[in-house]
């Protein structure tokens, strides 16, 4: 079999399958393509290519129904009552664990982050999940475009839907952040609880990110304590954010919240 007909043979044995067939097809054949150099063969590169993915997309964290979830949404901007609006989008978020996590912060998470940035009329909110879903905690009145990526087909059409009700442009858009880094000019780009996942899965390319986002303040979060053994991280995420951006002077500021360590890193 030669490689070519290798290749489309493990991207279409990923896309048939129904826990992945969802995905941005360009990070399947990323994936996919590196797996072959390793191992040569459909069913052990099949196998690589899914470990990679589970460990990408994180699908223990949980998922909404997106059809409903769009539905519930729907009515709740038909009723223009905020506190409806709110409990919908909380009810929402509370299907995958990182925002579940953020939820109990929502009342002042945004407004003491915005304090330092200033309030944001552009947003890019890089490996996104359902955070866009806390847009109406922001209380940005002038935000003029909030960009979203993610590689999550399902969850891009959700939130281009879920923007849309807010009077703002569909700019979720599918995209592997770790394959074409976001172009999109911006005020804030939002990276929340994903930089060490990212740096597991694409060991390096976490300092590149940053320097490439054309934004003028990168809000970077790291969990307080492990998922399992509650363990706390602040000292060792502290020395890695630190790590992340040594050699630029990037202005730093930390903030702690109850279960999320927060930095807001001034770019010049």
């Amino acid at each position: 079999m030669t490689v070519p007909t290798l290749l489309t043979t493990v991207i279409a044995a990923i896309k048939s399958s129904k826990k992945y067939r969802d995905t941005n097809e360009g990070t399947v054949r990323a994936l996919a393509e590196e797996a072959l150099r390793q191992h040569k063969k459909v069913k052990p590169a099949v196998k690589a290519v899914r470990a990679r993915l589970h460990s990408i997309m994180a699908p223990y964290l949980g998922d909404p129904d997106y059809d409903a979830a769009a539905a519930q949404l729907t009515a709740a901007y038909a009723s223009q009552d905020l506190a409806h609006i709110r409990q919908t989008c909380w009810e929402i978020m509370a299907q995958h664990l990182s925002t579940r996590e953020r939820l109990p912060l929502l009342a002042d998470f945004y407004t003491q982050i915005f304090a330092h940035t200033g309030p944001p009329t552009t947003i890019l909110d890089i490996a996104c999940g359902l955070n866009p879903l806390a847009l109406p905690w922001m209380n940005l009145p002038h935000l003029s475009a909030f960009y979203a990526y993610d590689i999550h087909e399902p969850r891009i059409q959700f939130l281009n839907h879920f923007l849309q009700l807010n009077g703002l442009r569909p700019q979720a858009i599918l995209q592997d952040v770790a394959l074409t880094f976001p172009q999109e000019e911006g005020d804030v780009a939002l990276f929340l609880k994903e930089m060490p996942r990212f740096e597991r899965n694409y060991h390096g390319l976490g300092r590149p990110l940053l320097e490439a986002l054309p934004v003028r303040h990168i809000v970077l979060s790291f969990p307080e304590v492990s998922t399992h053994g509650g363990r706390n991280l602040v000292n060792r995420y502290r020395t890695f954010c630190h790590q992340l951006i040594a050699g630029h002077d990037w202005p730093l500021t930390e903030l702690l919240f109850d279960g999320e360590l927060v930095f807001i890193i001034k770019k010049r």
